[in-house]
């Protein structure tokens, strides 16, 4: 026995004493050790719904101590196998996805040519989606991907440790609603340019295909980058309905609509509303279910074209000025306050927009005196695009509340430009 050093190994190197008597042999060689393998993967089966489905919300355990990674991804398809399989034909570069006798080939007809007839596997991106990105393991669940309703779907799990760290995955699970409430229902968004910080009306465009046995649905929902302003109407092909705003917050609004169900296969909705933009390439997602049947899963609609007349075919908003300033409304709501604790105009309520903001970037809320001098911080932290409010009651970091005064109240955002700022004048009085 021989006691290894402490220090985390990687190779040996075993060498055989010398031998003058001819041949030898190991009969048992093994090493013991504490630790984590530097890497390790899993997949899945392919794991078959029975058909098609509106999947739901993805959920795991996971613990991953600190220097370790796990990665957890998805993808979603409409036949049993991910990949495509070509051969070579031997007409200069030539290569088919059929084998010799005009079948789309499969694992087992690849795995039966000649090595030179094997031309590669590739990713079936016509009826299979691509790996996720991985999920943040820290929220323990989240939507899972899918742009469309599908039968099959697999898991995959990568592993990163360190000698001391290691993570691990106690369970995954999903959950999926079938028959979905529709085949499929597209989408897409108009304009899809907008300014800044600006209010902009929308006109969010849907064409639902329903068969038999879809369940239908009367709820719509849409993501947005913050509280919509309005939702000016709905529209079954071109003529107004009645509808409901039965949820709007700073992500988005739903609202209840007449019943689609098969008898509207193939009929135009449009839902008009009003929103700011805040970053190019802002998505305004959208999902459809029936409010009587809570428990099911809410169904994803799919970017595409509904209307050829509008371009774009996507649920995607870009900016028309792209290079505005990262800070841009600001307003102080009173712009004079009185913290003499009347209850009545005791603190002052800032409003900013952060514009185009890549990531997430270090923000800070900064109180000057009228020479300049700081005089210290009311917010530091990080922030993303999108339209932020804050209160200050009149005091400083250490919380002694300041003489009455004129000040300036200055927005920092650190960005691969430098600081960029706004700042606006806030009048304390008691």
């Amino acid at each position: 026995e021989l006691d290894l050093p402490s220090a985390p190994i990687r190779r040996m190197l075993f060498e055989a004493p010398e031998n003058t008597q001819g041949i030898w042999e190991i009969a048992e060689f093994e090493i013991y050790g504490k630790g984590f393998t530097p890497a390790a993967s899993y997949v899945s089966n392919i794991v078959d719904l029975g058909g098609n489905a509106a999947l739901g919300e993805l959920s795991w355990q996971a613990e991953v101590d600190a220097g370790a990674q796990v990665e957890l991804s998805m993808r979603a398809g409409d036949d049993d196998d991910p990949n495509t399989y070509w051969r070579n034909t031997f007409r200069g570069d030539e290569r088919t996805r059929l084998d010799a006798r005009g079948r789309v080939m499969t694992l087992r007809s690849y795995n039966r040519l000649e090595t030179a007839q094997q031309a590669g596997i590739t990713p079936d991106t016509e009826n299979w989606e691509g790996w996720s990105t991985p999920y943040d393991l820290q929220v323990e669940s989240a939507a899972m991907q899918g742009d469309k309703p599908r039968q099959f779907v697999q898991f995959r799990a990568n592993f990163l440790s360190s000698v001391e760290s290691g993570g691990r995955l106690g369970y995954v699970q999903f959950a999926v609603s079938q028959p979905p409430v529709a085949t499929l229902v597209s989408a897409e968004i108009t304009p899809t340019r907008a300014l800044s910080g600006e209010v902009t009306k929308f006109t969010y465009l849907l064409m639902p295909q329903l068969q038999a046995g879809d369940l239908g649905f009367d709820t719509i929902e849409i993501d947005t980058p913050a509280a919509v302003e309005g939702v000016d109407a709905v529209r079954f092909s071109g003529e107004e309905v009645a509808f409901e705003l039965v949820r709007g917050d700073e992500h988005g609004f739903a609202i209840a609509i007449p019943r689609v169900d098969q008898a509207r296969d193939g009929e135009l909705i449009e839902v008009v509303f009003r929103s700011p933009v805040f970053k190019f390439g802002t998505l305004f997602s959208g999902r459809v279910y029936d409010s009587e049947r809570p428990l099911e899963v809410r169904q994803v609609v799919t970017a595409g074209e509904v209307d050829e007349l509008i371009e774009g075919n996507t649920l995607s908003v870009g900016l028309s000025n792209l290079n505005a300033e990262v800070v841009g409304s600001l307003k102080l709501v009173p712009p004079a306050f009185t913290p003499n604790g009347d209850g009545i105009n005791d603190q002052v309520r800032v409003e900013y927009d952060l514009v185009n903001v890549a990531g997430s970037a270090q923000m800070a809320i900064v109180l000057y005196d009228l020479r300049g001098g700081r005089i210290g911080e009311i917010f530091r932290g990080l922030a993303t695009s999108g339209h932020f409010q804050t209160a200050w009651d009149g005091r400083d970091q250490t919380g002694n509340l300041l003489e009455p005064g004129i000040y300036i109240l200055r927005v920092e955002v650190d960005t691969d430009r430098g600081i960029q700022a706004r700042e606006r004048i806030v009048s304390l009085a008691y």
